[in-house]
């Protein structure tokens, strides 16, 4: 009988590893690591006090799904949201969020009406105060309240990917103006989940989608968005 210290990795290890790939990910989520800024194993390392080998090891998972790139040598940053990019991202998170949702709202119940309440009236207070990084976590909470309740591991791991990808450009809405037209998308959202209704939820959170996506394709044509320079070509806008 082999030695199952061959083959089983210390739970501390395993722990450790997979701590620092989530706040690695809460990091990117937060706006932590911005668009444009380079980053190297030694800093992270030293950041989270660990040795640069788990930190290595959740940098490449992350490169390897896309969410971050090499930007030169040992160094690593966010990818540069191009046209291409950002209309990809959007007609990907168009399939399986709407996908979601429909879940989500079939399964309705009153925990998820709660929730979603409770971060709603957070969405709200945010834009009151144009407190646009409170705003920014408050979304993160109700888009991912239904996504959990749609009751698919897998569906929820591909929709957690695309915001790990799409998130850092989220933080460029900031002081765009955009809140109050998103918190009538996420009102839209609300009363359809609480309706039951798949279709009408579906159709608001592509308007909501779609709605960040035309003022991301905004900052990317005036030179906003990271790289500095437009990108070649025309974005296209879609309409909610």
């Amino acid at each position: 009988m082999s030695d199952l210290r061959e083959q089983v990795v210390p739970l501390h290890k395993q722990t450790l590893q997979e701590g620092v790939f989530r706040r690695l990910c809460e990091l990117i989520l937060e706006g932590g690591i911005a668009p444009g800024q380079s980053i190297t194993v030694a800093h992270l390392a030293e950041a989270f006090g660990v040795s640069p080998m788990p930190v290595r090891e959740a940098l490449t998972k992350l490169t390897g799904a896309g969410v971050l790139t090499v930007v030169s040598g040992r160094t690593i940053g966010i990818p540069k949201l191009t046209s291409a990019r950002l209309e990809d991202l959007r007609r990907v998170r168009l399939e399986v969020e709407t996908t979601a949702v429909r879940w989500a709202t079939e399964r309705q119940n009153g925990a998820l009406i709660a929730a979603l309440t409770r971060a709603f009236e957070r969405l709200e207070e945010a834009e009151k105060n144009a407190d646009a990084k409170h705003y920014i976590g408050a979304n993160y909470d109700f888009h991912f309240h239904i996504y959990r309740h749609a009751g698919s591991p897998i569906l929820l791991t591909i929709i957690e990917n695309l915001w790990l990808q799409i998130s850092p450009y989220f933080h460029l809405l900031r002081g765009s103006g955009n809140f109050r037209i998103s918190n009538h998308q996420h009102r839209a959202i609300f009363d359809a989940v609480s309706a039951r209704d798949p279709e009408r939820a579906a159709r608001a959170l592509a308007a909501d989608i779609d709605g960040a996506y035309e003022v991301l394709a905004a900052l990317i044509g005036s030179g906003a968005g990271e790289g500095g320079g437009k990108p070649r070509g025309r974005v296209l806008a879609s309409t909610p």
